[in-house]
């Protein structure tokens, strides 16, 4: 049995439909032992209850009101490391893991050189169709992408290796990578924090591993409603423009931006001739918030 300090963060937002089956699944995890942080978000569903009542091992930490992804997590990793934790999980609230799936995870940490590490992620309601199958950007736009979207299982060359960035749904990391980095950055608000925290420990030195043979199952986007929303794309547009504005030069920026300003405005015609203008004034909005991003 391993016997690295592993500690896993379930950040949680009114997610009382979905906590509980996240924790049985990780109950039924017994190598590596896991030490559980559940970070409350100011829920008002009364799912910290949930944790009260019947997980009495798993230590429940109430923000009092929602911090959102980075700063809510960080309240989660700083518990971890003041505890002794030497690996850190990051686990969304709305996913079941497999029994197996640390112990893989933890695999890639033999070698000294990994910082982080993510498993193969499947739709829950479709388990045999993956959701994320290691992380890239798209070669024209540098827009991050997810390997082996929508695919099904077996369809496609999936084996471990390097990755461009690990989603935060399913994220591991050495404590040496968070204390460099300083963990997730809230100033992203939302999206977009995973790939950033990817990027700076690649840029400090660190590898960044995709481990398929661990398993998870992602109900997707169920604390944001599921689809797209305007407050997904308001604040994808903003965070992804961000993540380029930190860690693209200015000479990329400014040679890409006829391709984004001619994206947005496909994306743009497409939302006003279907009608939809919610989802339109969210991406106006979140285009707006982006012109006024600095190097951050």
């Amino acid at each position: 049995m391993d016997q690295r300090k592993v500690f896993v963060i379930i950040l949680n937002w009114n997610g009382r439909e979905v906590l509980g089956p996240c924790l049985d699944s990780l109950v039924r995890v017994t190598d590596p032992p896991l030490e559980i942080i559940v970070v409350d978000n100011g829920s008002t569903d009364s799912s910290p209850d949930i944790v009260r009542e019947k997980y009495h091992g798993v230590e429940l930490i109430e923000n009092g009101r929602n911090l959102l992804f980075a700063a809510g997590n960080n309240v989660g990793i700083e518990a971890a490391l003041r505890r002794g934790a030497e690996l850190i999980l990051l686990l969304n609230n709305d996913t079941e893991v497999d029994p197996s799936f640390a112990a893989e995870m933890l695999g890639a940490f033999d070698d000294p050189a990994v910082g982080i590490a993510g498993p193969k992620i499947y739709y829950h309601d479709d388990p045999e169709r993956i959701w994320y199958g290691g992380g890239g950007f798209n070669r024209l736009t540098g827009v991050p992408f997810h390997y082996g979207l929508r695919r099904m299982e077996g369809s496609f060359s999936d084996k471990p290796g390097r990755t461009g960035w690990v989603t935060g749904c399913t994220l591991m990391a050495r404590r040496e990578v968070l204390e460099q980095t300083g963990g997730l950055d809230p100033s992203y608000t939302i999206y977009c924090e995973d790939v950033d925290l990817c990027l700076r420990a690649a840029e400090a030195g660190w590898a960044l591993r995709y481990v398929p043979s661990a398993k998870v199952w992602h109900k997707v986007s169920s604390s944001s409603g599921g689809g797209m929303t305007p407050f997904k794309l308001e604040n994808r547009i903003a965070s992804t423009w961000k993540l380029f504005a930190r860690h693209r030069p200015l000479w990329w920026r400014m040679l890409l931006f006829p391709v984004h300003a001619a994206g947005f405005a496909g994306l743009s015609l497409g939302l006003l001739l279907s009608g939809r203008w919610k989802l339109l004034s969210a991406a106006i909005k979140g285009a707006s918030r982006a012109s006024g991003v600095g190097q951050g």
